[in-house]
């Protein structure tokens, strides 16, 4: 009976089915387009090559390193935003233009946010970040 029915029922579900199928096709071609970061390291391994054949001085390769970091910071937040596996974990490194957050009311400036007010990844800034690693075994040797 499925067979018979989706066979009666063709004309009506098929031009939907078909414009559902194709539009999925179309999202799944730009999804992959905007967080493939092939291309952007492709061009970074290149403009290395170029500066080290003396093809290009040092003050282009940091103008367009800094274009190319820019498109891979892009292709990060693209693949943040769709859930994907980001390679560097949810810490980034953030510009020297970001502002920082505003302090929560009756908060100190400078105070890191409480844990129930915090939104999305957390970003270190460059030299401001403290390590503590515990590795679970008690100072005394006692583990």
């Amino acid at each position: 009976m499925g067979f018979l029915k989706h066979l009666l029922f063709w004309p009506v579900t098929g031009p939907t089915f078909l414009t559902r199928f194709s539009l999925e096709k179309v999202e799944g071609a730009v999804r992959t387009e905007l967080t493939d970061d092939a291309a952007v390291k492709r061009d970074l391994m290149e403009l290395q090559m170029q500066l080290e054949l003396g093809d290009i001085d040092d003050e282009e390769y940091v103008e367009r390193e800094a274009e190319l970091m820019r498109r891979f910071r892009q292709v990060r937040d693209w693949r943040e935003r769709f859930g994907m596996p980001i390679s560097g974990g949810l810490v980034r490194v953030a510009d020297d233009a970001a502002e920082e957050p505003a302090p929560a009311a009756g908060q100190p400036p400078g105070a890191p946010p409480s844990a129930d007010e915090e939104e999305g990844p957390r970003v270190a800034r460059p030299g401001g970040a403290d390590v503590e690693i515990s590795l679970g075994f008690d100072e005394d040797g006692d583990g």
